[in-house]
């Protein structure tokens, strides 16, 4: 854990020191302290337990559970013992309380929300990227540290001097001749705002009286600067709240609110047209809920957060961050990435706008955007502008088989179907992998005149190697008909390609084929790809991994994605919201 001091000097913390408890250090896991709200100051309502029409408490929860499988056995027995196969765990167990750093575009879009006369440069190109783990950004890595720290401070200092040159567009109290009962007031609904209702009546106090007392002494440009630059480096700013909670283990109406609209948005809820003046409204009966969770998940932000996500979970690279080697790709040029990029966010943004964006919409459509740029790679005219082209449905199908997703996981000069077959082990499949057993030589050798697959079925052809290469071979295999800029080939160094695979972990039966299509297109129907999306979908909206008592949610997350095939994504986000998941927390010690 890294904490960053901040340094009290010249007239701005000078004042605060004596007016407010400022941020001392922060954390991915600290304490906000005394900028926390006091307790009783956020009406209590009652809140859904499993589901929006769930009850709280521990005994309510289970009640739920149980109700909620005999419902889901009862509409398909046979896909019901599959759920409980991959999420077994019984009763559902609350996550624990933590304090979440707003990622850098959550920060962006609160920033706008709060500052829309004065937003200039945004977070996400002032800080550099936070940790990742799996290509996620995963809520307990995201604090401050060394090398985020000063970029933020310094983010913040030059927001809060551009926003003081106007300060009516932030508070204005001019009508009153700056009279101090408007400043205070004025004030209070700032931070109000800013802290998204999160926040106590000492609190707003404090921060009115330094106001007041700053207009008095250096004016309203510079104070109003002050306030803004106070108000974001404080804890209750940066931080998501999802420590307190009622006697039940219900977060507290305002933290509820914007742990849905962060979780499924990205965004502050008043972004989303949702009132933080009586948060407990919106969430007290499972009607009011339902509003709530329609308003957010059929927002633009909440699309384009699912746009985010997806990018994530294929490990799609940015256009300059491709590592293909020009020397042996020539073709492969700047104006290719960035075609090949914009080509895969076209497709999710075209697939994902309806009200009921299909998860097969995405991986077994044989339609795509192609630029002048990418005709060549496609070995098809360009498409008309904003119409997809219909692509030769015996080498494309889905995203999968899109050039910027194949080249994400080539390698400079080869197609290196190792990594192509452990990225679908893990990230597509959810299939466990352990590290390569010690002191064996991972490499591929050299061998002249073989092709790809043959040189990797000779390196891995050892007992100790099938416990993993079981799983990974198939899965590049089966890919080795796209070369590492995404081409459709059918020779490798001269010698014809082989994508024959017979793969027999699936629920639904052996699958043998030698058509790279078919093989995606079972694969991506298979319920092993489905349960998978589930937890994918759960660890990049949560913000951790799943634990054993999260099992219930994914069960019914999964068995409402898999029945009749639907694979609707956004009505399994409603699943998740709904949970206890975002609205119950263990109790702190």
């Amino acid at each position: 854990m890294v904490k960053v001091q901040v340094r009290v000097q010249g007239s701005l913390w000078g004042r605060a020191a004596c007016a407010l408890p400022l941020l001392a250090a922060v954390a991915c896991s600290g304490e906000i302290g005394s900028e926390r709200s006091e307790p009783g100051a956020v009406t209590v309502e009652p809140g859904a337990g499993f589901g929006p029409s769930g009850g709280a408490g521990a005994g309510a929860m289970a009640e739920a559970v149980r109700a909620a499988d005999e419902a889901m056995q009862a509409r398909n027995p046979e896909l019901f013992e599959i759920a409980k196969q991959y999420f077994p765990g019984e009763l559902p167990t609350d996550a624990p309380p933590r304090l979440s750093r707003l990622t850098r575009v959550q920060l962006d879009l609160t920033t706008r929300e709060l500052l829309p006369d004065s937003y200039g440069e945004t977070a996400v190109s002032a800080l550099p990227r936070d940790p990742l783990q799996t290509n996620y950004e995963y809520a307990e890595n995201l604090g401050f540290n060394a090398a985020n720290f000063t970029p933020f401070t310094s983010w913040v200092a030059e927001l809060a001097a551009r926003a003081g040159q106007q300060p009516a567009t932030v508070i204005d109290c001019g009508a009153s001749g700056d009279a101090p009962e408007c400043l205070e007031a004025e004030a209070r609904s700032f931070v109000t705002r800013a802290f998204r209702g999160v926040v106590g009546q000492g609190q707003l106090d404090r921060y009115a009286a330094f106001y007041r007392d700053a207009v008095a002494e250096v004016g309203a440009e510079q104070a109003t600067a002050e306030l803004i630059e106070l108000t974001l480096a404080s804890p209750s700013y940066v931080f998501r709240d999802e420590v307190q909670i009622d006697a039940a283990g219900l977060l507290l109406p305002a933290q509820r609110l914007q742990a849905l609209s962060y979780t499924l948005a990205d965004a502050p809820p008043r972004t989303l047209g949702l009132s933080i003046d009586d948060p407990g409204a919106q969430l007290q009966d499972p009607a009011a809920l339902q509003r709530t969770l329609d308003a957010i998940l059929q927002s633009p932000m909440s699309r384009e957060k699912l746009i985010r996500f997806f990018i994530a979970w294929l490990e799609v690279r940015e256009s300059d961050e491709f590592t293909i080697a020009t020397d042996v790709f020539p073709e492969f040029t700047p104006e290719l990435a960035q075609a090949m990029v914009e080509e895969t966010r076209d497709f999710l943004d075209a697939q994902l706008a309806g009200a009921a964006p299909r998860l097969s919409d995405l991986t077994q459509s044989t339609e795509s955007f192609v630029s002048d740029a990418l005709a060549a790679i496609y070995g098809t005219a360009p498409s008309p502008s904003g119409t997809p082209t219909a692509l030769d449905p015996t080498q494309r199908l889905g995203i999968f088989t899109q050039p910027a997703v194949i080249a994400s996981h080539s390698g400079p000069s080869t197609t290196r179907l190792v990594k192509r077959g452990v990225f679908f082990t893990r990230k597509v499949m959810c299939l466990p992998l352990g590290a390569p057993p010690e002191g064996i030589d991972t490499s591929v050798p050299e061998t002249p005149n073989a092709t790809e697959r043959e040189r990797i079925e000779a390196a891995t052809s050892g007992a100790q190697c099938q416990g993993c290469h079981a799983y990974i071979n198939p899965f590049g295999f089966m890919q080795e008909r796209y070369d590492p800029i995404g081409r459709y080939r059918t020779m490798d160094e001269g010698l014809p390609v082989d994508t024959s695979v017979r793969i027999e972990f699936l629920d639904e039966g052996v699958l043998e084929t030698d058509s790279p299509v078919e093989a995606l297109r079972t694969l991506t129907s298979s319920f092993r790809f489905q349960q998978c999306f589930a937890r994918q979908l759960f660890r990049f909206y949560m913000g951790r991994n799943e634990l054993p008592g999260d099992d219930p949610v994914l069960r019914q997350m999964f068995f409402e994605f898999a029945d009749g095939d639907s694979q609707e994504i956004v009505r399994m986000l409603a699943i998740l919201a709904g949970s206890p998941v975002l609205s119950q927390r263990l109790e702190v010690p």
